[in-house]
């Protein structure tokens, strides 16, 4: 009798799979961040940027950035001559689409002229509809 070829007697070709690739890409993070231009996208938005408002949490001044990724849990945002540091605390408002968009946060890490922040305890209709936006991505190019 005849032994069954499995996938294990198969060689391997030395090819990564592409969620290899996603890995790396989204630096470890639990949740894959949506670039500004997909946002551009689905919302049918030809303003080239999406402008988000940061304000220390203890501050007076306003600043503005300019989102270039978004998840239900964080994003990052081009802002220049800022002076945030990892953990400080910060407000942030944004539009996406039709929808007002307004949370605090901590900057998770700061270069010269980006951020990254995590929400602290965004509304819960909020955290929806940011979970929902990379299926709506996904769906919308079925």
């Amino acid at each position: 009798m005849e032994k069954k070829p499995s996938w294990n007697d198969i060689p391997s070709l030395g090819l990564q799979l592409e969620t290899d690739e996603l890995n790396k890409k989204r630096d470890n993070r639990a949740e894959v961040r949506l670039p500004c231009r997909d946002l551009l996208e689905l919302f049918m938005l030809d303003t080239g940027t999406i402008a988000v408002q940061v304000k220390p949490a203890q501050g007076k001044t306003v600043q503005k950035g300019l989102l270039l990724d978004i998840n239900q849990k964080g994003m990052g945002l081009e802002i220049e001559a800022h002076d945030l540091k990892k953990n400080d605390s910060i407000l942030i408002g944004t539009v996406l689409g039709q929808r007002g968009f307004t949370t605090s946060a901590v900057v998770r890490w700061a270069r010269p002229n980006k951020i990254g922040v995590e929400y602290i305890n965004p509304k819960p209709e909020d955290y929806t509809f940011l979970s929902e936006l990379y299926g709506a991505k996904i769906l919308n190019n079925i």
